[in-house]
């Protein structure tokens, strides 16, 4: 967007950043702007459901076929694709559905396209397997022979391992291209119902993770019935965002300045750095306590089957996707610690996830967002407290806790953006929504990056979670002393 001189960020109730560039207009900041109906909203976050789901499959059933198909550093190697692509593709998205001109809206192109391609990469997905062994694999029934004759070592699974690789780093890139879209449509409309607008967007989230949760205590191991599994997140993935394609009508953008494509394309390519360097200092502080507190949470959740499967029940995950009846007990406990992890916990995650948004609005009313996110934090900070733990109740509990932290800190993260730098369509939303996705992905980024070194320690996923821990209780310390927010609005 065209950069004016005269006007900074201090039209709101936050710090004056260093950077005096006019972002926004004034007037446009201070007018309230009213927002959309909750039952529009209703239809407005389906695709929030979508995307958590995508999100959760790739942590609670790609990450245990991973861990089957490759060694554990690296199992972290490619997990490490995720954060990479949504560190770049995001930004960039934003900047792009921003100074987007399209007859359909800024957002609706890229969630279109998006989610077509993101169902078109699961279907292959769920295929790998039969294409592994199409091209020569080892058999079901042979892996099944080889490891009763404790003959690993005949198992090749080449191609079944390349195409399942290649689909995990498909899907990171078109979810990345759906997210950003599926945020800021919600924020467009949202007007000054933000928080209320995040809180059903979390709710639709937490939704997406119930499916996926539930599917995994009901069915067991998603690795187990890939199949199935991936044509539940196509069908949801294609209904929701459809639903807002078809049936909610952006206005066309109009730029007060035209601009070539060539420089629109290289403004966003450039934006992960535009829009870190431009981050008014709340939002800055806000980005640094989201990266490490999404640091700790990743340490958990991407290896959350691997830890409960091999740490705490002592198992095993080689062939425990192919052994069936026939799994010996350390392939048992494995499977049962992944069902564990990601169905009973996560399901009781879920329930108590949803309880806490309802009240969110409410809390930030009475309390100030500030007050509500710093000690929301606290609870993560008990990952120190896990790491050593293998009482199954009371890990189970730490983690049911994090609810907290989790939902305030992804829910309020639109509201302070747009409490920070106002309303208006050249407010550079998509360009901060970035920023702050960019921080997400940095902190699962970092931790992909040292729980590759770290699970080759004596403690195995155990020392992740601790770390996980311990830099989550740095950004309780930084929450509770550098962040200055006033917000208590809805």
């Amino acid at each position: 967007m065209a950069e004016k001189e005269a006007t900074s960020y201090e039209v709101v109730t936050t710090p004056k950043d260093e950077v005096d560039v006019k972002q926004v207009d004034e007037e446009v900041a201070r007018a309230p702007v009213e927002g959309c109906s909750v039952l529009f909203m209703v239809l407005l976050c389906a695709p929030k459901m979508a995307m958590n789901m995508a999100w959760a499959a790739q942590w609670a059933a790609l990450g245990p076929l991973l861990e089957i198909l490759l060694p554990s550093s690296w199992v972290q190697v490619v997990q490490l694709v995720g954060p990479t692509t949504g560190l770049i593709v995001a930004p960039t998205v934003g900047v792009l559905c921003d100074a987007c001109t399209s007859k359909y809206g800024r957002r609706r192109p890229y969630l279109f396209w998006g989610a077509i391609t993101s169902a078109l990469c699961w279907l292959i997905m769920m295929h790998t397997v039969d294409i592994g062994e199409a091209l020569g694999d080892t058999s079901v029934a042979d892996i099944n022979r080889y490891i009763k004759a404790d003959q690993p070592d005949k198992i090749s699974r080449r191609w079944t391992t390349f195409f399942t690789v290649l689909c995990y780093v498909w899907m990171d890139i078109t979810c990345n291209i759906t997210q950003v879209p599926a945020g800021l449509i919600i924020a467009d409309f949202a007007g000054d119902r933000q928080v209320t607008a995040a809180s059903i967007g979390g709710a639709y989230s937490i939704a997406g993770s119930f499916a996926v949760s539930g599917y995994i205590l009901f069915f067991g191991p998603a690795h187990e019935s890939i199949k199935s599994f991936m044509t539940m997140l196509i069908v949801i993935m294609l209904v929701t965002t459809m639903a807002v394609c078809f049936f909610v009508k952006e206005t066309p953008y109009v730029p007060a300045v035209a601009r070539s494509k060539t420089q629109e394309i290289k403004d966003a390519f450039v934006a992960v750095w535009t829009g870190i360097r431009l981050l008014p200092y709340t939002l800055a502080v806000y980005a640094v306590i989201f990266v490490l507190i999404q640091y700790g949470w990743t340490a958990y959740t991407g290896a959350k089957g691997q830890f409960f499967g091999i740490v705490v029940k002592g198992g095993k995950s080689e062939g425990a996707d192919k052994c069936g009846d026939n799994c010996d007990d350390k392939q048992t406990a494995f499977n049962d610690g992944v069902r564990l992890a990601s169905g009973t916990t996560d399901t009781i995650l879920n329930c108590v996830s949803l309880l806490f948004l309802a009240i969110l609005p409410f809390l930030v009313r009475k309390f100030g967002a500030k007050r509500v996110l710093t000690y929301s934090i606290i609870p993560q900070t008990l990952l120190i407290a896990m790491a050593f733990c293998k009482v199954v109740w009371i890990d189970m509990l730490i983690i049911v806790m994090c609810c907290a932290t989790q939902s305030a800190l992804s829910s309020l993260v639109m509201p302070t953006i747009i409490h920070v730098i106002g309303h208006g369509a050249d407010n550079n939303l998509g360009l901060f929504a970035g920023a702050f996705n960019s921080a997400n992905c940095l902190g699962q980024f970092l931790n992909f990056i040292f729980s590759s070194i770290l699970v080759k320690s004596s403690m195995g996923y155990a020392l992740p979670v601790l770390v996980g821990g311990l830099l989550t209780f740095i950004a309780l310390v930084i929450a509770f002393f550098k962040l200055d927010l006033k917000m208590h609005s809805m």
